[in-house]
């Protein structure tokens, strides 16, 4: 695939995703946790997307940082797995808040927001 095709893929799927978390805000009815939940899956599957659009070895730089990006999310996922020392409420909200980090990193990143 063409990496100017995978970018603007990458920035179209993270623009979907954040216009989806908006609408649960501006459209819902909602309580804040359930709200909050929705969000955090939106920020998965876009980042889902993103890691299956991003090729293997790229030469553009943006496609290049976000690709790193996701890597570091998973070390750090990878990290928490292995934490035996925090209560499982604790691990799920930190599991969240490492996603939504990764996935506003990379929205930043490629100046999409």
């Amino acid at each position: 695939m063409d990496e100017r095709k995978a970018l603007e893929q990458v920035r179209e799927a993270l623009v979907s995703a954040l216009d989806s978390r908006r609408e649960l805000v501006a459209y819902s009815r909602l309580e804040a946790i359930e709200m909050d939940r929705q969000a955090r899956d939106v920020e998965r599957q876009a980042l889902a997307t993103v890691r299956g659009l991003v090729p293997g070895i790229s030469g553009n730089p943006e496609l290049q940082q976000v690709k790193t990006r996701l890597a570091r999310m998973d070390e750090q996922l990878e990290e928490l797995t292995a934490r035996t020392d925090i209560q499982e409420r604790s691990r799920m909200l930190e599991h969240d808040d490492i996603t939504w980090k990764a996935f506003e990193d990379i929205a930043w990143l490629l100046g999409v927001g």
